[in-house]
């Protein structure tokens, strides 16, 4: 049957709240202004003080009532699901660590997403205590308020995958950081630790090897948007969250800072990489602030520069190439292959049986992270090329932007280059630039004299730069004066349907719910709230 012309369907039907006999309007009164904010940080980084002034920016200058929910006090109530308990009385090292061993074991028997689940079915459970509204047909719909839900702090990223599929469009990460030496020193001070437990402690969090561990790396790079928190005060903390604030409302006026703009044409400039490993960009800007370079990793080609889609028949990258596979993978297979041969002719193994066990081993270690048999020119590389085939000036004392934190070999080139500055998003843990050239790099900005800087970026996620600084936002008024933004009233300016939202939520917690009486066993099952027998 085909669908019928707009003209003759039937049309949508202004509904009621019950609670409020007001009349709706009709579609645009599903839009919702709720938020789901989330952060995320290394240890140490104040994602709680972080959260505390978002909220305090909410509710007092936009009129929003503020939600806080903290995955650690989850673990510590949930943790009989898995038989555990917190002790209490413990010291401050003591008590982190028990955090950690339980959350693992949550996510490891209840889901990866376990903790984030419960945050769900918690705010699930305040939109039932604010009401509904009657549909049209009858049914109930949540009511559209001026609400928003806090979560401290995502670990996993299977956390992040279901905030974003529950919420959609109206959650958002916040990635906050700190140089390690300064979360060091707050540890110490203000949570006590001794430097005995530092190393442990931020070493867990930052990236466990199983999957259900905590692994604040890989779900740090995917923020919206990424604050620095190094202050002893939090002033510069509050500027940066009230810009942010402003941008998600659609604030008039607000354009991209030159880090936020260089960053975004490196982003723009990794998304044309074909590489099979990963997609990275750079940009290099000169001292005078003009951006005179970009990179991305990718296979060279004759006559200069990298292959690209303009190429045609004569675009000889890897997916098209012999073999069609990543070569340094592919090198690195024979080599695994060639050592255990090698082992076997040595008799220092007895048979080719034990070949996938050497494999296997050899995978656990360095052999793993060799990068130096790629086809493809880094992009940090091709952006300094890029400068010097152009004989451009401003590459000394200039600034790179990376997507990703620098390799040692593209390192030493920066070093050798001039580049007094780079910026990165996205660790690479394979990168030994630190330990192999820490005469001549740091991540201490005190060291800015005396070497190059590798820093996180802070700023809107480039992912985000034409969600936020889009011409299509209207700046002026009919009369042509600045459009002022009520904060008031004002909503955020990207906006979705709440009808939706607690289906998705009801669809996590009966999936999470399983999982849960699996772990906790027929005895006493929690059932997300409800005790069964």
């Amino acid at each position: 049957m085909s669908a019928q012309p707009l003209s003759t369907r039937i049309p949508i039907q202004v509904v009621t709240d019950a609670h409020s006999n007001q009349s709706l309007p009709k579609l645009k009164s599903r839009i919702t202004e709720e938020l789901v904010i989330a952060l995320v940080g290394p240890v140490g980084s104040g994602c709680t003080t972080a959260g505390e002034l978002i909220g305090t920016i909410l509710e007092n200058d936009y009129g929003y009532n503020v939600s806080y929910y903290r995955l650690s006090s989850f673990i510590a109530s949930h943790a009989s699901v898995v038989g555990e308990k917190i002790n209490q009385g413990v010291d401050a090292a003591d008590r982190i660590t028990e955090l950690q061993r339980i959350g693992d074991r949550l996510r490891e028997e209840c889901g990866h997403g376990y903790l984030a689940a419960k945050a769900v079915e918690a705010i699930a459970a305040e939109r039932e205590q604010d009401g509904f509204g009657k549909s049209a047909d009858g049914g109930e719909v949540p009511l559209s308020l001026r609400r928003v839900h806090i979560i401290d702090s995502l670990k996993n990223p299977e956390e992040l995958t279901l905030l974003r599929d529950t919420y959609g469009e109206m959650f958002w990460l916040f990635g906050v950081f700190a140089p390690e030496s300064v979360r060091k020193e707050r540890l110490e001070h203000d949570r006590r630790l001794g430097r005995d437990d530092l190393q442990a402690i931020i070493n867990r969090d930052y990236r466990e090897a199983h999957q259900y561990g905590q692994n604040v790396r890989d779900v740090f790079h995917e923020a919206d948007f990424f604050v620095r928190n190094d202050k002893a005060n939090n002033q510069t903390l509050r500027a940066a969250l009230t810009r942010y604030v402003e941008i998600l409302f659609g604030y008039p006026v607000h354009t991209p800072i030159s880090d936020e703009s260089s960053m975004a044409a490196a982003h723009a400039e990794g998304s044309k990489s074909a590489c099979l490993s990963r997609q990275v960009g750079a940009a290099i800007v000169s001292p005078a602030g003009e951006l005179i370079g970009l990179g991305r990793n990718d296979v060279p080609k004759f006559t200069g520069g990298l292959y690209s889609e303009d190429d045609s028949e004569n675009d000889h990258r890897c997916f098209k190439w012999s073999g069609h596979c990543c070569h340094n993978d592919d090198k690195k297979s024979r080599l695994y292959q060639q050592i255990a041969e090698k082992l076997l002719e040595r008799q220092l193994i007895s048979s080719p049986a034990l070949f996938g066990n050497v494999i296997e081993a050899l995978k656990e270690t360095d052999v793993r992270s060799l990068i130096e048999y790629s086809r493809a020119v880094h992009a940090e590389m091709d952006a300094i090329v890029s400068v010097a085939r152009a004989n451009k000036a401003g590459l000394a004392g200039g600034t790179l932007y990376a997507t990703t934190f620098p390799c040692h070999s593209c390192a030493r080139h920066i070093v050798a280059s001039g580049i007094t500055r780079v910026l990165y998003i996205e660790p690479y843990p394979k990168s030994l630039a630190l330990d192999l050239h820490r005469d001549a790099i740091s991540d201490d900005e005190s060291q800015a004299s005396k070497k190059v800087l590798f820093l996180q970026y802070s700023g809107v996620a480039p992912k985000n730069m034409l969600t936020f600084f889009s011409t299509r936002l209207t700046r002026k008024s009919e009369d042509g004066k600045l459009r002022t933004l009520d904060r008031r009233t004002a909503r955020p300016l990207v906006a979705v349907s709440l009808d939706d939202v607690p289906t998705h939520e009801r669809m996590v917690i009966a999936e999470y719910a399983q999982n849960e009486r699996k772990a906790a066993g027929a005895k006493q099952a929690t059932l997300f709230g409800s005790e069964t027998t």
